[in-house]
C-alpha cells in the first residue's frame, strides 16, 4: 500500500475516526503552537522597548485586523482549494484535482501581487481611518510594520495554495515542515532585529518577511515535485473559465467572511483604542495567551474540511456526518480542558508580557477570565466552520463569521459603552455573549447541509477506488 493509499484508507475507511483526526491534526497543532510561541516572543521583546512597551504592543495589535483582512483573501482561496480538490481526491479523479490545484496556484500568486501593492500604498490611510492620530509613535510604527509585511503577501498566498493542495491530499506534515521552519527562523530573528539591531516594532516585521523568503523555495519545490499527493503542472496553469468560476464561487464567501470579520476586528480595535492603550494592550496579551489552546481546535477544524470533503467525494455522506459529530466532541473537550488549566494561571502568564503596569495586568486578567468561561464554545464554532468549508457551503461560513462579529459582538460592545458604566468590562461581556449565541446559530445552519459533492463526481472512478481499497 502506497503512502497515498494509506492516507485515503485513514480518511475514507478506518473505523477509528478520532485516531484519523488526531493523527492528521497533530502536525497542524504543533505548527500553531510554534506560531503562538513566536507571537509570544515578539510580544515579549516588543513589550520591553524602553519607555514605549505598551505603545509598541498596541502598534502591532492595531495592524492585526488589517493584515488578517489581506490574509483572508488568500485563506479563502485555500479553503476553496481544500474543499474542491479533496472531493476530487475522494473520488480518485487525480487529473481533475491536479488541474484545479494548478490554477489555484496561479490565481493565488496574481491576487497576492495585487494585494501587496494595495497594502503598501494604503497603509497610512488605513491606520489613520482606525482613529490613530498621525505623527504619534503608534501611528508611525503601525504604518511601517504594515508596509514591510505587505511584501510577504505574494509568498503567503502561494503558501496558502500549497497548504490547500497538500491538505486536500491528506498531507498535513509537509506544510508544517515549511511553515514550522519559517516560524523557528522568525522566532530567532525577531529578538535580533527588535533589540540587537534596535529596529523596534518594524524589526518584528522584517524578521517575519525574511523568514518567509528563506523557506518559500521549499514550498515551490513541493508544489511541483512532491512524491505523494497532488502536484501542479505548468501546462495546466492556463486559466480555464469553468475551473476559475468553481474556485471563486467557493472562495468568495469564505474570503468575504474572513475579510469582513477582520475589518470588524479593526472596528473593535478602534472602539477599544478609545478606552486607552492599556485596554488595547490587555486585549492583545489576552488574545495571544488564549491562542495557546485555540490553535488546536483550529487545526481540527482545518482537518475536518479535508476529511469531510474526501468522504463527500467518495459518496459516503454518513461517514462525513459521523466525522462532524466526533470532531465536535474532540474540539469541545480540548477547549474545556485547556480553559480549566489556564483559568488558574492566567495572571502569571499575563505578567510575562506586562511589566511594571499593574492596571494593564489587572485588565488582562479580567479579560481572560470571561473569555475562558466561553472558550469551549469556540471549539463548537471552529467545528462548524470546518464542516461548512469541507462540504463546500462557504456561504454558511460567511454568515456565521459576519453574524458573530458585526450583528452580535460590535453592537453589544457599543451598547455596553453607551448605556452602562462597566468600562472595559463591557467588552469582555460582549465577547462572551456573542460566543454563546453564535453556537446556536451555527447548529441551525448545520441542519441545512445536504453533504452532496460540489464538483462533478465520476462514479466509475469512485467504484474503482472502493474495489482497490477492499482488495
Amino acid at each position: 500500500m502506497t503512502a497515498d493509499d494509506r492516507k485515503r484508507y485513514l480518511i475514507l475507511k478506518d473505523s477509528n475516526i478520532y485516531k484519523g483526526l488526531i493523527i492528521l491534526a497533530i502536525p497542524l497543532m504543533l505548527n500553531n503552537f510554534l506560531k503562538t510561541f513566536h507571537d509570544i516572543v515578539d510580544m515579549f521583546f516588543v513589550g520591553r522597548i524602553p519607555e514605549r512597551g505598551t505603545d509598541a504592543v498596541a502598534s502591532i495589535q492595531l495592524t492585526f485586523p488589517v493584515v488578517f483582512t489581506f490574509f483572508s483573501l488568500g485563506m479563502g482561496l485555500s479553503i476553496a482549494g481544500t474543499a474542491l480538490i479533496s472531493q476530487f481526491v475522494g473520488s480518485n479523479q487525480r487529473e481533475d484535482a491536479k488541474r484545479y490545484a494548478s490554477q489555484l496556484l496561479i490565481l493565488a500568486l496574481l491576487l497576492g501581487l495585487i494585494i501587496n501593492l494595495v497594502s503598501y500604498v494604503g497603509a497610512p490611510f488605513i491606520i489613520q481611518a482606525m482613529g490613530v492620530e498621525t505623527g504619534t509613535f503608534v501611528f508611525e510604527n503601525s504604518v511601517r510594520y504594515l508596509q514591510i509585511r505587505s511584501f510577504e503577501l505574494p509568498l503567503l498566498f502561494m503558501f496558502f495554495s500549497f497548504l490547500a493542495i497538500r491538505q486536500a491530499s491528506g498531507d498535513t506534515v509537509s506544510p508544517v515542515l515549511v511553515s514550522g521552519t519559517a516560524i523557528i527562523l522568525n522566532t530567532i530573528l525577531s529578538p535580533i532585529f527588535i533589540t540587537v539591531f534596535n529596529l523596534g516594532v518594524p524589526g518584528a516585521a522584517w524578521a517575519t518577511l525574511l523568514a518567509n523568503i528563506i523557506v518559500m523555495p521549499v514550498a515551490v519545490y513541493g508544489l511541483f515535485f512532491a512524491k505523494t499527493g497532488i502536484t501542479v503542472s505548468i501546462p495546466m496553469m492556463r486559466l480555464e473559465a469553468g475551473v476559475i468560476k468553481d474556485i471563486i464561487k467557493t472562495a468568495v464567501p469564505a474570503s468575504l467572511g474572513q475579510a469582513i470579520t477582520a475589518i470588524g476586528f479593526g472596528v473593535m480595535n478602534g472602539v477599544i483604542y478609545g478606552y486607552g492603550t492599556e485596554t488595547v494592550a490587555a486585549f492583545s496579551v489576552g488574545n495571544r495567551i488564549m491562542s495557546i489552546i485555540l490553535h488546536p481546535v483550529m487545526a481540527i477544524g482545518g482537518i475536518l474540511s479535508a476529511y469531510i470533503g474526501q468522504n463527500i467525494g467518495a459518496l459516503n455522506p454518513e461517514r462525513a456526518k459521523l466525522t462532524f459529530r466526533k470532531g465536535m466532541i474532540l474540539s469541545f473537550m480540548t477547549m474545556a480542558v485547556g480553559s480549566a488549566v489556564l483559568m488558574f494561571i492566567r495572571e502569571p502568564l499575563a505578567r510575562i508580557f506586562i511589566v511594571d503596569d499593574p492596571s494593564t495586568l489587572a485588565l488582562a486578567s479580567d479579560y481572560m477570565f470571561y473569555i475562558l468561561i466561553g472558550l469551549p464554545l469556540m471549539g463548537v464554532f471552529q467545528t462548524f466552520v470546518g464542516t461548512y468549508n469541507g462540504t463546500g457551503n462557504t456561504s454558511y461560513t460567511f454568515i456565521i463569521s459576519v453574524t458573530r462579529l458585526w450583528i452580535l459582538r460590535i453592537p453589544l460592545v457599543l451598547l455596553m459603552r453607551e448605556f452602562t458604566d462597566l468600562g472595559s468590562s463591557g467588552i469582555w461581556y460582549a465577547v462572551l455573549i456573542s460566543n454563546i449565541i453564535i453556537a446556536f446559530i451555527g447548529y441551525l445552519l448545520y441542519l441545512r447541509i445536504d453533504f452532496k459533492p460540489k464538483v462533478d463526481i465520476d462514479n466509475r472512478m469512485t467504484k474503482h477506488m472502493e474495489v482497490k481499497a477492499s482488495a
